[in-house]
């Protein structure tokens, strides 16, 4: 057996592992062919599809041997990227609804103590409920005259 500098086929697919199973598939195809696929199991059912898709790598068995490890390199790569950025999107959500709660209650204890700052409410004495005013009728606004217009007796006193 030959050793090479390059890190095998397992220890590239060790940062995956630290976040989940990984299954792998393989299958001879028509002729030489054959076909690897490296699947990636959903940890849970709420989580993101995009970290569950397969890779899959068709060749001859020397072509394997040559390429699937550095195939695998760049999949667990971008794999554990991607799961990183998720996970600090996820972080960022669930940060902007918590403050997005927060200020609700605020504004619903604003609401409760009839429009007043909660400070507002324990420095300020109880006042008496307002007096209900009639609200006067707002006359109709004057309208540019036209060249043809007569002005109206009303509008000139």
């Amino acid at each position: 057996m030959t050793q090479t500098n390059q890190p095998g086929l397992f220890a590239q697919l060790e940062p995956l592992l630290a976040h989940r199973a990984v299954l792998i598939t393989v299958a001879q195809l028509e002729g030489d062919q054959l076909q690897v696929n490296i699947c990636p199991r959903q940890l849970k059912e709420s989580e993101n599809q995009a970290l569950t898709i397969p890779l899959s790598v068709t060749g001859t068995a020397a072509e394997l041997d040559a390429d699937l490890v550095l195939q695998v390199a760049s999949f667990v790569a971008s794999h554990v990227g991607l799961h990183t950025n998720l996970t600090a999107i996820e972080k960022e959500i669930a940060e902007a609804e918590k403050v997005a709660r927060e200020e609700a209650k605020k504004k619903a204890k604003v609401i409760g103590n009839g429009g007043k700052k909660a400070a507002e409410t324990s420095s300020t004495k109880p006042q008496a409920p307002p007096v209900a005013v009639a609200a006067k009728p707002e006359p109709e606004p004057l309208r540019p005259l036209n060249l043809f217009d007569q002005p109206n007796e009303s509008a000139s006193e």
